[in-house]
C-alpha cells in the first residue's frame, strides 16, 4: 500500500474502534465471521475486511488517469481543493454582462469572484448536495476526493463517520433500475462481507455517503426515469448522505438537494495544482513548477493561461509543459488540441454513451466549422456575450445552408447538445452565451477566416484593432503553406497608412532615420533595427519638445519609447531595453542640466554602430566642456534654461535634428505608435510564430520596414 492509503485505513480503524485490539485474523473461522454484521466484526478486532475494504475504495477511485497521461497519478498527489458558489451565475437576469466584462479587463468570462467557498466545507455542511459545473470543472474529482476524505475518519476533512460507495450514473441504461442493487455490487467489487445484510443495515441506519456521478451522461433515453429513481431512493433512504454530480447546463432540480456549482480555478489554484503536478525529486531540483508558473505569467503567454482556469485544460498544460519543458510559441495547435479535447476526447475517455447530436449529419468535424462561423460573425459584431435567439438562428442557417438540413430543425437543441456535451457553448445569464474561453473564440474566428481566405479582408479591416492581435497571430500559426500573404498584407497596410495626413509627418522622420543609420557598418544590429533605434530618438526628441519641464509626461514619453524601441529586439530584448530607456534619460536630463545621460547614450549608440553621421569623439567633448562650466551650487531659473537650451540644441545639432522636422502634438505621435508602429510590431510578432514563410519574402519585407515605400 502506499502511505496515504496506509494513512486513510489506519484512521479508519482508529474512528471506528479507537484503538487495535490485539486479537486478530488467526483461528478465527472465515464463514463464521461472513455471517457477522461489519460492525461486531470492527468491534471484536476483525477489521480486515474494512481494509480490504478501503484498499480496493483506493484503487477504484484514489487514482486518475487522463489525456494523455502516460501511468494514472495518485488523486491526492494533485488536488487542489475547489471553490464553488451557491447562487448561480445562471439564474441572473443580466443585460449588461458585456460592458461589465470590459470593465473588468480581463480575458476571463467567469469574472465573479464573490461568495465561493470550499467546495469540502459545503459538502460537510448540507446532507444533499448537488454539485454543478461545466466540462472538465473537476467535478468527479472532487467526489472522488469527498469519498477518500470519508475514509480518512477523524484525520480526513470530511466530517460524518460514513463508509462511501461511489455510482457512475453513466452505467444506468437499463430502464429498471435498482440503486440499492448496484450499491450492494459496487460493495461486493471492493470486498465488503455479507453485503445484502449490511448494506440493509447500514442504509436504515444512515450510515452511507452515497456519491452519485455525473448525472448528464446518462443516456438520454433513460434520463427521466434514472431521475425519478433516485428522487424515491434518496426519499427512501433519507438519513444518509448523498453528493450528486450534473453539467450545469443539464441541471435538474431535485427538491431535497442544495445546488452548488464549482467555478474555474483562480491564479491561486493555478499554481498550487502546478506545483503538486511537477513535485518529483527531479522536478524540485529542476524548478519545474517555479519555471511553467514563470512563464504562463509572460504576456505572450496570456491566451495560454486563460485555458488553465478549467483544471482539465490545465492538466493538458502540464502534460504539454511536462513533455516540452516550455508551451508552444505557435498557439495554434495548442489550441486546436484544447478545442478537440472538449469536442470528442474528454467524452471518448470516459466512455460516455454515444448519443451524437440532435442532427445526425452533424460530424465532429463540421460542428466545429459551424462553431468557427458563429466566433467569427460575433468577434466581427464585436459581439462576446451572444443572445440565445441569435446562435440558434445562425445553427439553424448553418445546418441548413451546408448540410441540407430540414427548415423545421429544432436549433435549439443543437445548442443544447452543444453546451451539455462540450460546454464550448456556456449560458452566463438567462437566455445569454458566450464561449468557455475567448481563446477558444478567438482561435475559432482565425480558423473561420483562413479556411474562407479571408485574411486580406481582415487585415484591411481590424489589423489596428489591439483585440485582434492574438486573432492575427493564430492566422499565422495556421497557414501551414506559406503566411507570406498574411504579413504582405499587413505591410500594405502600414505602407497605406503613410498616404494619410498624419502619415505624411511621419515621412521625413522615416527618411531621416534611413539617412542617419544606412552607412553603418558592422553593427551586431540588423538594418531595421538601426532605423527603429533612430526613430527612437526622433521620438524622445519630440516628446523633449511638446513636454518642455514636465516630468509626468516626459516619463510617459519614456515608456512609449520603451515600447517603440522593440525593433532593436531583432537583435536583443536587453539592449532594446537599454538603448530605449538610454534615450529617454537623455533628454529628461538635460532639463536638469545634466550631461550624464547624454554620455550614456553616446557611448551605447558608437558601441551597437547604430547611426553613422555622427562625429561622437567630437560630441563627447563638447558634452565635456559643457561640463566644466555648469555651476555646482544653485543658479537662476533664466541661467538654467540657457544652459538647458544650449545643450539640447549641441545634442541635437550633431544628429541633424530639427523641430521643423518633428513639429509634432502628444496626440500625434500616439495616433502614430497605434497605427503604423503597431501594425509593424504585429509584422514581427506573426513571423515569429509562423509556421512556413518565404525566407525571400521575408527578408524583402524586413528590407522596407520602416522605409518609404
Amino acid at each position: 500500500m502506499t502511505g496515504i492509503e496506509t494513512t486513510i485505513v489506519t484512521a479508519l480503524t482508529n474512528n471506528f474502534i479507537g484503538q487495535m485490539i490485539k486479537s486478530g485474523w488467526e483461528g478465527i473461522n472465515k464463514n463464521e465471521l461472513l455471517n457477522k454484521d461489519v460492525g461486531q466484526l470492527i468491534k471484536e478486532g476483525k477489521y480486515l475486511f474494512l481494509r480490504e475494504y478501503t484498499q480496493r475504495y483506493w484503487d477504484r477511485h484514489g487514482m486518475i488517469k487522463v489525456l494523455k497521461m502516460s501511468k494514472p497519478m495518485d488523486l491526492e498527489s494533485i488536488y487542489v481543493n475547489v471553490k464553488c458558489l451557491g447562487n448561480l451565475v445562471r439564474d441572473y437576469y443580466d443585460e449588461n454582462l458585456e460592458n461589465k466584462y470590459r470593465e473588468s479587463k480581463q480575458r476571463r468570462f467567469n469574472f465573479r469572484d464573490d461568495g465561493k467557498k470550499d467546495g469540502l466545507l459545503l459538502a460537510n455542511q448540507e446532507q444533499y448536495l448537488m454539485v454543478l459545473g461545466d466540462p472538465g470543472m473537476g467535478k468527479s474529482t472532487f467526489l472522488r476526493k469527498v469519498g477518500l476524505e470519508a475514509l480518512k475518519g477523524n484525520q480526513g476533512s470530511y466530517q460524518h463517520s460514513l463508509t462511501p460507495v461511489l455510482l457512475e450514473l453513466k452505467n444506468f441504461k437499463e430502464n429498471e433500475i435498482n440503486i440499492q442493487a448496484l450499491i450492494e455490487e459496487e460493495f461486493k467489487i471492493c470486498g465488503f462481507p455479507n453485503v445484502e445484510k449490511n448494506i440493509s443495515n447500514k442504509l436504515e441506519k444512515g450510515e452511507l455517503l452515497i456519491l452519485l456521478d455525473g448525472l448528464d451522461e446518462v443516456p438520454t433515453a433513460n434520463v427521466n426515469n434514472v431521475i425519478e429513481k433516485i428522487k424515491d431512493f434518496v426519499d427512501r433512504h433519507y438519513k444518509n448522505r448523498f453528493i450528486l454530480s450534473c453539467r450545469t447546463a443539464a441541471r435538474t432540480h431535485l427538491q431535497r438537494f442544495t445546488d452548488i456549482e464549482i467555478v474555474e480555478f483562480d491564479d491561486q489554484q493555478i499554481q498550487s495544482f502546478i506545483e503538486h503536478w511537477f513535485s518529483s525529486e527531479l522536478d524540485c531540483k529542476n524548478e519545474t513548477a517555479k519555471n511553467c508558473w514563470e512563464l504562463l505569467q509572460k504576456e505572450e503567454y496570456k491566451s495560454a493561461k486563460e485555458l488553465a482556469h478549467t483544471p482539465l485544460l490545465l492538466t493538458f498544460l502540464c502534460l504539454v509543459y511536462d513533455e516540452n519543458q516550455s508551451v508552444p510559441t505557435n498557439r495554434s495547435r495548442l489550441y486546436q488540441d484544447a478545442l478537440r479535447i472538449l469536442l470528442e476526447q474528454w467524452s471518448a475517455e470516459k466512455r460516455l454513451p454515444n448519443r451524437g447530436l440532435v442532427y445526425e449529419n452533424l460530424s465532429i468535424e463540421q460542428e466545429e466549422i459551424l462553431l468557427s462561423e458563429i466566433a467569427y460573425q460575433n468577434f466581427v459584431a464585436d459581439k462576446l456575450f451572444l443572445e440565445k435567439r441569435e446562435i440558434v438562428k445562425q445553427i439553424k442557417d448553418h445546418l441548413k445552408q451546408n448540410l441540407n438540413a430540414p427548415q423545421h430543425l429544432d436549433g435549439e437543441k443543437v445548442l443544447k447538445t452543444i453546451e451539455i456535451e462540450q460546454g464550448i457553448l456556456v449560458e452566463r445569464a438567462r437566455d445569454v452565451y458566450s464561449f468557455s474561453h475567448l481563446t477558444l473564440q478567438e482561435y475559432l474566428t482565425a480558423q473561420y477566416i483562413y479556411d474562407n481566405d479571408l485574411i486580406e479582408e481582415a487585415v484591411k479591416n481590424y489589423v489596428t484593432e489591439t483585440r485582434w492581435q492574438e486573432v492575427f497571430l493564430l492566422v499565422a500559426g495556421l497557414m501551414r503553406g506559406k503566411a507570406d500573404k498574411l504579413l504582405l498584407a499587413m505591410e500594405k497596410e502600414a505602407h497605406n497608412y503613410l498616404k494619410t495626413p498624419l502619415g505624411q509627418k511621419l515621412v521625413p522622420i522615416l527618411q531621416w532615420a534611413d539617412e542617419m543609420t544606412k552607412d553603418s557598418v558592422d553593427s551586431p544590429i540588423k538594418p531595421v533595427g538601426r532605423r527603429a533605434s533612430a526613430y527612437c530618438h526622433a521620438h524622445a526628441y519630440a516628446y523633449a519638445i511638446v513636454s518642455a519641464n514636465d516630468p509626468l509626461i516626459h516619463d510617459l514619453g519614456a515608456v512609449n519609447l520603451t515600447s517603440t524601441c522593440a525593433y532593436v529586439g531583432l537583435c536583443s530584448y536587453n539592449t532594446a531595453y537599454v538603448i530605449a530607456r538610454a534615450y529617454g534619460n537623455a533628454y529628461r536630463e538635460i532639463f536638469a542640466i545634466s550631461i550624464y545621460g547624454s554620455v550614456r547614450l553616446v557611448n551605447l549608440l558608437a558601441q551597437y554602430r547604430i547611426v553613422s553621421k555622427v562625429n561622437f569623439y567630437q560630441l563627447i567633448a563638447d558634452l565635456e566642456a559643457l561640463k566644466q562650466i555648469i555651476p555646482d551650487d544653485k543658479i537662476t531659473k533664466k541661467h538654467h534654461e540657457e544652459l538647458a537650451d544650449q545643450l539640447f540644441k549641441m545634442w541635437n545639432t550633431a544628429f541633424n535634428l530639427t523641430p521643423e522636422l518633428l513639429n509634432l502634438s502628444l496626440d500625434a505621435i500616439s495616433e502614430i505608435d497605434k497605427h503604423y508602429f503597431y501594425i509593424n510590431r504585429l509584422i514581427l510578432d506573426c513571423q515569429k510564430v509562423a509556421v512556413n514563410i518565404s525566407p525571400t519574402v521575408w527578408q524583402e519585407i524586413e528590407d522596407r520596414m520602416l522605409r518609404i515605400p
